[in-house]
């Protein structure tokens, strides 16, 4: 694989793991890999395995196409939720968020 194909695809991992809320260590724990190994994937530096990938596709909730190729992924449409946030007091904001990311790590 080519050091640009690497990089953008460190750059869709790293844009997922940030829209989750988590830290590089959070993330290559969900995945089950280690964390240095983690961050060589996001900076480009470290090819993958396809095991490597399947953990990342299950633990970022992402079709593998999209890490590899940036195809095949369309976030849903989160307006029903949101406005439902809107709603919140900050301490409901903050339980939300709790309960989403224990949700979307389970999952």
């Amino acid at each position: 694989m080519e050091k640009q194909q690497l990089v953008e695809i460190g750059q869709r991992l790293r844009q997922r793991r940030q829209e989750l809320g988590l830290t590089r260590d959070k993330m290559s724990e969900l995945a089950d890999i280690g964390s240095g190994y983690y961050g060589q994937l996001e900076v480009g530096t470290s090819q993958m395995s396809v095991d490597t990938l399947a953990k990342l596709s299950r633990s970022m909730h992402l079709p593998m196409e999209y890490i590899l190729f940036g195809d095949g992924y369309e976030p849903g449409d989160s307006s029903a939720v949101i406005e439902l946030l809107h709603r919140c007091t900050p301490r409901e904001l903050a339980l939300a968020e709790e309960i989403l990311k224990l949700f979307l790590m389970k999952v």
